[in-house]
């Protein structure tokens, strides 16, 4: 997993950095251009059709989703965390965060490899913010920071995690 890169002083702000969603969003439309090309071009029987439609209208979803993460905006200052995504704020004072978690998802059998998802609840809201945003080293070090100060009790995922990382 690695060690997170570098925090910065507060405040700062984070999107996804551009170039992975660029990346993103061409893997999904190439499985998209590749499933149109078996529906059209070779006209499958009904049994292949529909597994293939089905991956394919799955590629276009996963691409609109990378188009829609673009739009993100977070900020994070010493008195909260926010989200800012189509007009729709979504603000968690740290001093009524009541959740923190932190997951890591593997890319096959390369365990150094992946993604860190960080969840941030309070105050009946929810953030959640990933690896691939610029300033998430910055993020989780004072997300786990509020999380010891308020004394939350953490699972055992997020507790590995965090020893991983050496936080």
């Amino acid at each position: 997993m690695g060690r997170p890169a570098e925090v910065k002083t507060l405040p700062v702000t984070a999107k996804y950095a551009r170039a992975a969603l660029r990346w993103e969003m061409a893997k999904s439309a190439m499985g998209s251009a590749g499933g149109l090309a078996i529906l059209l071009g070779l006209n499958p029987s009904v049994w292949v059709a529909v597994p293939v439609g089905i991956g394919t209208a799955l590629f276009a979803i996963y691409g609109i989703h990378q188009h829609r993460r673009g739009g993100i905006q977070f900020e994070i200052s010493e008195e909260r965390i926010s989200s800012l995504q189509r007009g729709r704020r979504i603000d968690i004072p740290w001093s009524a965060l009541e959740r923190f978690k932190l997951n890591f998802y593997a890319f096959g059998r390369k365990s150094e490899q992946g993604t860190l998802v960080l969840y941030v609840h309070g105050g009946g809201q929810r953030i959640k913010l990933d690896s691939a945003a610029d300033e998430f080293a910055t993020a989780l070090f004072y997300a786990a920071q509020m999380a010891r100060n308020r004394e939350l009790t953490l699972d055992s995922t997020t507790i590995a995690n965090l020893d991983q990382l050496g936080l």
